[in-house]
């Protein structure tokens, strides 16, 4: 947790450890890096695990802390197969904290790490209180909320966390500086779907980056400019925001070292002298020097989305300083040596509160020139490429003596590994006997499968109603009250069990009904459960006394069989299968009540910035689709969500899987369900025949990773 003697924390990327001493030097105060498994930038240079437990005790010399990465979806045969021995040599070295996206991996830390932070990753999609509660359970310590949010967003977030926790208040880290994802972080599956690598995998191909075409005209534009916070770091601090974090773990040693020493010297302008800070010009454009990707934003915390935010077409690297511009940094010690002809060398190391002492070679008696106070002292002072220096050496010698350099350089290198030792020691941890391993739900047989479906429209609903499909979810981010209640009728009429889809971002404030002032109209509804899409929606449902059913989407990721005891410890129904995951992987999942999407034209991402007022103009309140042109010609639909303000972009062509059936009998889900968007009513009864007559599809679509999966 906190270090008590600072007020912020600059933390800093590191992609290899030669990057992690660079940006220690320029004045990290913790660094967050990725081993050779499980982080979310597969393609960094990285770490290994000797390298790593190096990296953790030159930065506990220092008072800093690193930081693991573990921030993908893991399957079950990576957990079995050695999360506990990756993360094992690395507890026991003293590492500060994991950070994690997949529930399973928390779960797992937390059952078997005692006493290591867990961080909760930005990819978890945090953006209301609620989401506070669920991690509290699990010892989480720090959250990293959606880069989407405002400064009164993360002030709301700030004053929940400090009523919550064991007595100690869950910190808060933002990013800063950097590279901005277009989507929300979680909820991306484009370069998945249309580059082949999973974003949730560590792998994205930086799909969005590329240029799309609009109103015939070609540009990025899904690409945001980099974040540059220099100006409101004040209020950033001032919202609750402990950590200030840097991305960049894919960049240069010059690029990680620069900008940290530029927030560095900020962050303490910000503490020490708040009433004259000011940023300087030159400041700014050495960082547009060290990364330009077509300008600078200070992102969401002041606005919620717009089109300055989106990048030029110029991107460049270039820099004129190297890493080796900050000095290694240096522990301060102070020594203490005493010689007496006839007894052994003695020296005393001191740094702060700690301090060791060894011995070396007897002193002998001088039998031509004995040593000078003045040759002693230099020689026992150089510490050369150690991570100290002396600041007071006090010798205290016998006259006539004499003792080799040899000997003092052997008694120095001995109080450096033991000062080295004593400092490092008191992180040291000793593994607790390993938790049996998870053995997941029993699975159940299911005498029947049932067929739900989620629809946008009342036209839909009607149509699928008439196809006996035997659940609906309404989604309620873009249907109005009085459609959902008649749509709530002609379910009762028929059957058919009625399910409130919640939004893909809860966002209160933003006339969506997820909010205390609609409770009363939730509740008339009446419906039979809702599909949760964020763990917060959950949370505040039940706090409001929504006593029903609950599924968990895709997007609640179950990529695993201790994640999905997660969710069905904390009282979900049933939960839908990742849609990255390969029908072996599926096959080996232990959910009892499982639902598999059959037919789906699959969201890409889910993004706070509006193509439509980016590139035309806004129309709310009343939701839009649309479509943009990718490099491969195929047009791309996305919705622009008035409600919620927020864009779903989805894939060109759908997800169809209906026809393999014995392969969904060998899954033996017990719903299989259909997700339509802008399908008419017709296009909805023709689709739904096809799935329940497990036929081929018609027309162009795509098997999704349902036969590959992703790496």
């Amino acid at each position: 947790m906190n270090n008590k003697n600072l007020m912020a924390e600059v933390l800093a990327p590191a992609g290899s450890y030669d990057i992690f001493k660079a940006v220690v030097n320029a004045g990290a105060d913790a660094v967050y890096l990725g081993g050779t498994q499980f982080g979310a930038r597969a393609y960094a240079g990285n770490i290994n695990n000797e390298e790593l437990i190096k990296a953790i005790d030159y930065a506990h010399i220092f008072d800093r802390k690193v930081y693991l990465t573990v921030n993908t979806l893991l399957k079950n045969r990576e957990i079995e197969d050695g999360l506990y021995e990756y993360i094992l040599p690395l507890y026991e070295a003293g590492l500060d904290a994991v950070i994690v996206q997949d529930y399973g991996v928390m779960k797992f830390i937390n059952d078997n790490f005692p006493g290591l932070d867990i961080h909760a990753s930005t990819q978890m999609t945090i953006t209301e209180p609620e989401y506070i509660d669920f991690l509290s359970r699990y010892n989480v310590t720090r959250i990293v909320p959606a880069r989407e949010l405002s400064l009164s967003d993360i002030r709301r977030l700030r004053d929940y966390a400090d009523t919550v926790g064991k007595g100690t208040p869950m910190e808060i880290e933002c990013f800063v500086h950097g590279a901005l994802c277009y989507a929300y972080s979680g909820q991306c599956f484009m370069s998945s779907f249309l580059g082949g690598r999973s974003g949730n995998r560590g792998r994205c191909a930086g799909t969005c980056r590329l240029e799309y075409e609009k109103n015939k005209i070609k540009a990025p534009l899904l690409s945001l400019k980099d974040l540059c916070t220099l100006d409101i770091l004040p209020d950033i601090l001032d919202a609750g925001v402990y950590s200030l974090k840097i991305e960049g773990r894919m960049k240069s040693a010059s690029y990680a070292a620069g900008v940290t020493g530029v927030y560095r010297h900020y962050v303490d302008e910000c503490i020490n002298n708040r009433d004259n800070y000011r940023v300087r010009r030159e400041d700014i454009d050495y960082l547009n020097n060290l990364f330009d990707r077509g300008g600078m934003t200070n992102g969401y915390y002041v606005r919620h989305n717009g089109r300055d935010m989106i990048s030029g077409t110029k991107r460049c690297q270039g820099s004129n300083n190297t890493a080796a511009d900050f000095e290694d940094v240096k522990k301060d010690i102070n020594i203490e040596l005493g010689l007496t002809s006839g007894s052994p060398a003695a020296m005393k190391l001191s740094a702060g509160d700690v301090s060791v002492s060894v011995s070396g070679d007897i002193v002998q008696t001088a039998s031509n020139r004995p040593m000078s106070l003045e040759d002693i002292t230099k020689q026992i002072s150089r510490f050369g490429n150690t991570c100290y220096r002396a600041v007071s050496t006090d010798v205290d010698m016998q006259d006539n003596i004499f003792i080799p350099n040899k000997s003092l350089n052997e008694l120095r290198r001995a109080g450096v590994e033991a000062l080295t030792g004593q400092i490092t020691s008191a992180y040291k941890r000793v593994a607790p006997k390993r938790v049996p391993e998870y053995t997941g739900r029993k699975r159940k047989v299911h005498d029947r499968r049932f067929l739900s479906v989620r629809v946008m429209t009342y036209e839909q609903a009607v149509a699928a109603v008439e196809c006996g499909v035997d659940r609906i979810y309404i989604e309620s981010e873009i249907m109005d009250m009085d459609r959902m209640l008649r749509i709530r009728k002609v379910c009762i009429d028929s059957q058919t069990e009625f399910f409130m889809a919640a939004p893909r971002v809860f966002r209160k404030g933003y006339n969506g009904y997820f909010e205390e002032k609609y409770i009363e109209e939730l509740k008339s509804l009446s419906a039979d459960g809702f599909l949760i899409r964020n763990i917060a929606e959950y949370e505040f449902l039940r706090k409001h006394g929504f006593d029903c059913k609950y599924a968990a989407d895709y997007t609640v990721y179950a990529f695993n069989n201790i994640a999905a005891g997660v969710l069905l410890d904390n009282g979900f129904d049933e939960i839908t299968i990742p849609i990255e995951l390969n029908k072996g992987e599926i096959k080996h999942l232990d959910i009892p009540d499982a639902e598999l999407m059959v037919y789906s034209r699959i969201p890409l991402m889910v993004s706070a910035g509006c193509i439509d007022c980016n590139y035309a103009s806004c129309h709310r309140p009343d939701p839009e689709f649309g479509s943009f042109i990718d490099r491969k010609n195929a047009s791309l639909t996305y919705l622009a969500c008035c409600r919620h303000c927020y864009n779903i972009i989805y894939n060109s062509v759908p997800m169809y899987i209906a026809d393999r059936d014995a392969e969904i009998e060998d899954i033996d889900p017990l719903h299989i369900s259909c997700a339509f968007c802008n399908e008419s009513a017709y296009d909805v009864r023709r689709i739904l025949q096809n799935v329940k007559a497990k036929a081929p599809a018609e027309g162009s679509f795509t098997r999704g990773h349902f036969t590959k999966g992703v790496e």
